[in-house]
C-alpha cells in the first residue's frame, strides 16, 4: 500500500511539474491554442457561410424551376384549349362542306330536267 501512496505521489509530483512546465512556456503554448482556436472558428465560419450560399443557390434553382413548370403547366392548358377550338372548327368546316354538298346537288338536280327539255326540242 505504500508502494502505491509513493507512485501516486509520484504522479501527482510529475504532473504539477508539466503544469509548471507550461505556464513556464505560457505565451507561446496560449498562443498556439489561439492560433489554433483561430483557424478552428475561421474554418466553422467558411463552412457555415458554405452551406448558406448553397442553400440559397439551391432555393433559386427550386424557384425558377417551379415558375418554368408553371409556366409549362399554362402553356399546356392553352395548347389544348387551341385543340378543342381546332376540333371544333373542323367539325363546323365538315358540316358547312356537307351543307355545300347538298346545295350543290340540289342546284345540279334542278338544272338538270332544264337541260334535258331543252335538248328534246
Amino acid at each position: 500500500m505504500a508502494c502505491h501512496t509513493k507512485c501516486i505521489a509520484e504522479k501527482i509530483k510529475e504532473e504539477e511539474m508539466a503544469i509548471k512546465g507550461a505556464h513556464m512556456m505560457g505565451p507561446t503554448v496560449e498562443s498556439k491554442f489561439d492560433e489554433l482556436k483561430y483557424e478552428i472558428i475561421n474554418k466553422i465560419d467558411k463552412e457555415v457561410t458554405d452551406s448558406q450560399n448553397a442553400r440559397e443557390f439551391i432555393s433559386q434553382k427550386y424557384d425558377e424551376l417551379c415558375l418554368k413548370i408553371h409556366y409549362l403547366t399554362e402553356l399546356d392548358a392553352t395548347v389544348s384549349g387551341f385543340r378543342s377550338d381546332v376540333k371544333a372548327i373542323e367539325q363546323q368546316i365538315t358540316e358547312l362542306s356537307s351543307r355545300m354538298d347538298d346545295i350543290e346537288k340540289r342546284t345540279i338536280y334542278k338544272e338538270c330536267p332544264s337541260l334535258a327539255s331543252s335538248t328534246v326540242v
